[in-house]
């Protein structure tokens, strides 16, 4: 018995991955979009859902029929008795000669209710630790989730097979909405369940300059380096990044902030207190960021010529850069928060002083 469950939950998992895989890069831009930056919690919930309904729905429907002929025999698919589980443990039990409470946990009967509890204790703790439902609101979700299984399975899959293969039995919905008041219960000691926040506390702030328009940006600055490179200095890498630092570094420093991409895109660079920021944060920022992996990239590498190591400068200029900005409210990267530097917009909308305040900041 223990061993078609397992290779049933085998089945789930399998499915996990392939569907998890298919639906992450919609859900990821849906959450972006809706959020402006993917909050952690949410999605490990999410996905943890995910993971458990197709694991629990494997449990529940595999395996499939093999012989749909076989299917109609007469036989008697749907059970209304209560507790009916307990007379058939017993009478078989009798029947085989046995007794007392070991033979009772061995028994069939009894292992399939265990399970039908177990099954539903996940939902119950996330109910409660992560959505902080209370134990009426679990109890009704679980059983409406318990009777919408077994109406399925009385249904024949909501008539995909002429008859039912599987019993819808009411001793499945007592048993499956008390293993969600059990997980409800449990709930707090699930110390890898974290609490979803709310829309407002995983949104991104109304003044944060998104990585999407940060790309944009970076994106027309590099798309013009190539361009001045190939057109005036005859395509030398090294002069392609004299002409970034001189956007990306330069100008900035003598514009208050403002870069190429900037001025096309509404934003600036600025202190994270928005004040000015000055050279030396712009350099860091820069040495850390996009200036200091296109001089690795283009000068330095083809000189050390380690393959390996490559791969490690630009998994961490990715996943510093562009990774792990998606999941922070202020969109900012590593190369950004050493530097104590953050994007604003222009304007007093973004509530923060322009370069000509700065003077009357500080007096």
């Amino acid at each position: 018995m223990m061993a078609s469950y397992w290779e049933t939950a085998r089945t789930g998992f399998l499915a996990f991955v392939g569907i998890g895989l298919m639906v992450l890069l919609p859900l990821v831009l849906l959450h972006y979009f809706r959020f402006r930056r993917v909050e952690p919690r949410r999605a490990f919930v999410l996905y943890g859902l995910l993971l458990y309904g197709l694991v629990a729905l494997a449990l529940i429907f595999l395996p499939f029929p093999s012989d749909v002929s076989n299917l109609c025999t007469g036989d008697r698919m749907l059970s209304t008795v209560p507790f009916q589980w307990v007379t058939d443990m017993s009478n078989n039990m009798a029947a085989n000669g046995q007794s007392g409470i070991l033979a009772m946990v061995k028994s069939q009967a009894f292992l399939q209710q265990l399970f039908n509890v177990a099954l539903f204790v996940p939902l119950g703790v996330v109910l409660r630790k992560a959505y902080g439902k209370g134990p009426l609101a679990v109890i009704a979700i679980s059983l409406g989730v318990s009777l919408a299984v077994e109406v399925v399975q009385y249904t024949g899959n909501l008539g995909f097979y002429p008859c039912p293969y599987r019993i819808a039995d009411v001793d499945d919905l007592i048993s499956n909405t008390f293993g969600g008041l059990l997980g409800w219960m449990v709930a707090p000691a699930a110390l890898v369940v974290p609490r979803v926040p709310s829309s407002g506390e995983s949104a991104a702030s109304d003044d944060t300059v998104t990585l999407p328009r940060r790309i944009l940006g970076l994106v027309a600055e590099l798309v013009l380096v190539i361009a001045i490179a190939k057109l005036l200095l005859h395509s030398d890498p090294r002069w392609a990044v004299a002409v970034l630092v001189a956007f990306r570094v330069v100008l900035p420093a003598a514009a208050g902030g403002m870069t190429i991409g900037g001025v096309l895109l509404n934003y600036r660079i600025r202190s994270e207190d928005g004040t000015r920021a000055n050279p030396l944060q712009l350099v860091l920022r820069e040495l850390l960021g996009v200036t200091g992996f296109v001089a690795y990239a283009a000068v330095v590498s083809p000189l050390i010529d380690i393959g390996w190591w490559d791969l490690v400068v630009a998994a961490l200029f990715i996943g510093g850069a562009f990774v792990v900005p998606v999941f922070r409210r202020d969109q900012r990267g590593w190369h950004e928060r050493v530097a104590r530097t953050r994007d604003v917009f222009t304007g007093v909308t973004a509530g923060y002083p322009e370069p000509h305040d700065d003077v009357h900041a500080h007096r």
